[in-house]
């Protein structure tokens, strides 16, 4: 009940509060905002339809303080993007901004509005070393990840700030294979728009249809279609931006790409709480068409699917056999500077032992949903 109550509430249903008449289900709504990561969103909507101060004080006090200091938290991260942007273009580096940043400085009333953990940037394949020694320069340490061709596309960096400045960069959408190349680097360039940040700083931004399509894919991608209210009104401010040719690209890739059940997916979840008539349109142009069920991407739909299933649909979705083989050695042993990074403890334990170690005792989990 608690997601439909705070959907509601995100819509201007009027009266909600009214539910809300002991401690502890102030709690629970308090703790599922939260969560869903809409205490900022739902602080501001109430605000402008009145209605805060009708709301519980335990209530009203945390989606408040949560408003405050992502505002607050935003000023660090204006100022953190711009730097990076005009760094990367002294370098002559192409840079997308992706997916939370992206859509926080286009769709949203305050950039504020739509919390994120990082930013998320993406260039081409062949600038991913000269925008690291950029992200070096600046202060920022790449953080262990398992590598290789197949089994990562991003790496996160991190800088120590007042604004916990991470960034993650990405050469493809999306690590797991039935998704990471559904749209290149060139293709998104291609279509990508102009972004004024302030006065004097400006960023690249995916078009609104390439935009809906991201957040599509990698709320199923690397969430497993988990239901976040924040991703879903993503998806609602995206619907509502698209003009008729928006909604028509946004049906033919998907179409292409045999991911129209993924799309189709996280839209029915956001019209079902938001209930948007712009998601309902666009829903009666995606073709769910019955082969994308059996389509790899869209093995990750699956509410049963387990680690393994997944490896499976990824090794379904790469082309050749040496692919699929080289994907299992990456999963298996990654490098050695992250065994040794990621296992500290044993500095002194031989490496081909710590990787045995690593299997035996990671086995089980591939067993496990991930959700």
């Amino acid at each position: 009940m608690l997601p439909n109550a705070l959907a509601a509430a995100l819509r201007g249903v009027p009266g909600v509060w009214a539910d809300l008449d002991d401690p502890v289900r102030q709690q629970h709504f308090v703790e599922a905002a939260s969560a869903h990561r809409v205490r900022p969103l739902l602080a501001w909507t109430l605000r402008r339809s009145g209605e805060l101060d009708r709301w519980p004080a335990a209530v009203r006090q945390s989606l408040v303080d949560a408003a405050r200091a992502e505002a607050a938290l935003e000023i660090a991260r204006h100022r953190d993007l711009c730097r990076l942007m005009h760094a990367v273009a002294s370098a002559g580096i192409d840079v997308l901004v992706v997916k939370g940043a992206s859509l926080a400085y286009d769709l949203y009333a305050e950039p504020w509005l739509r919390p994120r953990e990082d930013t998320d940037v993406m260039v081409r394949p062949e600038d991913v070393a000269r925008t690291g020694a950029v992200l070096a320069a600046a202060g920022y340490r790449a953080v262990p990840r398992p590598s290789g061709t197949l089994v990562a596309h991003q790496q996160l960096y991190v800088r120590s700030s007042p604004s916990r400045d991470a960034v993650d960069l990405h050469w493809k959408i999306a690590d797991p294979a039935p998704f990471a190349d559904l749209l290149s680097a060139d293709d998104l360039f291609r279509d990508a728009v102009d972004l004024h940040l302030d006065a004097s700083c400006r960023a690249r931004v995916p078009c609104r249809s390439h935009a809906l399509l991201l957040a599509c894919w990698h709320r199923v991608a690397h969430h497993h279609d988990g239901e976040r209210l924040l991703w879903l009104y993503d998806l609602h401010l995206l619907a509502a931006a698209l003009d008729d040719a928006g909604c028509r690209t946004v049906a033919e890739i998907a179409a292409r790409t045999r991911t129209s059940a993924v799309c189709a997916r996280g839209l029915t979840l956001a019209s079902r709480h938001f209930q948007s008539p712009h998601v309902a349109r666009l829903l009666d142009q995606l073709q769910d068409a019955p082969a994308d069920h059996e389509s790899p991407a869209s093995r990750y739909l699956r509410e049963d699917a387990r680690k393994v299933d997944l490896l499976l649909a990824d090794l379904r979705a790469l082309p050749t056999w040496t692919s699929r083989a080289r994907l299992v050695r990456e999963h298996l042993f990654p490098s050695a500077d992250y065994m040794r990074a990621t296992y500290e403890g044993s500095r002194g334990m031989p490496l081909p032992a710590l990787y045995a170690w690593r299997i035996v005792n990671g086995a089980r989990r591939w067993f496990q949903r991930p959700r």
